[in-house]
C-alpha cells in the first residue's frame, strides 16, 4: 500500500481560487513548511496527524470530483515544494487528465523550475507577501519579519536571503508562461496601501491577487 503525499483531509472544492475554474485543493503535509508566517490559518487549523491517502484512495477520490465537474486540482500546504514526494504525486494527477497549479511560497526556486522542466504543473500561485526590494528601513524589516516569522526576533540576512529566492521564483514563474500563474498578496495589516500598490505595479505580467486579511482566532 503506497501513500500518495497528500493529506487525507476534507477536499474543498471552489470556483475562487482560481476565478471561473472549477478547482479542488489537496495539501502535502501542513506542518512542513519553512516559514511561520503571521495569523497563518493553515497551521491554525490543522488538527491531524499527517495521515496521507493511499494511490487507491486518492484514485476513487479524483474519478468522484471528476464527475463534480472539477477541472483544477490545487495543491496547498504547508509548502509542496519541500515535500519529497511531489513530483510522484503530480505526475498520478497528470496521468487522471487533470489540470494542476501549485500554491508556493516561493523559496524553492529549484524545485519550482524543475517541475516547469519536467511539465508536471499548470501553472504556480505564487506569494508575494511584502516588496521585494534590495534594501530596507529598520521600520520595514521590523514588519516583514513579524509577516513571514511572528516575530521579529530574526537576523536580518534570514529575510534579505528570503527576498533573493522569491525574486528567483518570480522570474522563473513569469518565464514560464504557464496559464494557471497567478501571484498573490494578503492585505495584512502590517503593509501599507503604497506597499500594496507597488507590489501590484511590479508584478504586471502575470494577475494579481489581493487577498482580504482573516485574524486567526486563538
Amino acid at each position: 500500500m503506497k501513500f500518495s503525499p497528500f493529506l487525507k483531509v476534507e477536499v474543498p472544492i471552489t470556483f475562487k481560487d482560481q476565478p471561473g475554474v472549477q478547482s479542488a485543493l489537496f495539501y502535502t503535509d501542513i506542518r512542513v513548511c519553512n516559514l511561520n508566517c503571521y495569523h497563518c490559518h493553515n497551521r491554525s487549523s490543522y488538527r491531524g496527524n499527517g495521515e496521507k491517502y493511499t494511490y487507491e484512495e486518492l484514485s476513487e477520490k479524483l474519478e468522484m470530483l471528476k464527475l463534480l465537474g472539477v477541472e483544477l486540482i490545487i495543491i496547498s500546504g504547508g509548502e509542496p515544494t519541500l515535500e519529497k514526494d511531489l513530483k510522484e504525486g503530480l505526475r498520478f494527477l497528470k496521468e487522471k487528465g487533470f489540470k494542476v497549479r501549485i500554491d508556493t511560497n516561493g523559496t524553492n526556486p529549484e524545485v519550482v523550475k524543475e517541475i516547469i522542466e519536467e511539465k508536471l504543473t499548470d501553472g504556480f500561485a505564487v506569494d508575494i507577501k511584502f516588496p521585494l526590494l534590495e534594501e530596507y528601513a529598520p521600520t520595514q524589516l521590523k514588519r516583514f519579519k513579524t509577516i513571514l516569522y511572528s516575530t521579529e526576533d530574526v537576523p536580518d540576512e534570514k529575510l534579505y536571503e528570503y527576498v533573493q529566492r522569491v525574486k528567483k521564483t518570480k522570474q522563473i514563474v513569469e518565464e514560464s508562461k504557464l496559464p494557471y500563474n497567478v501571484f498573490r498578496t494578503v492585505r495584512y495589516p502590517l503593509l501599507t496601501e503604497s506597499e500594496l500598490r507597488f507590489i501590484s505595479e511590479n508584478v504586471k505580467s502575470i494577475p494579481h491577487q489581493i487577498n482580504p486579511f482573516y485574524p486567526v482566532e486563538e
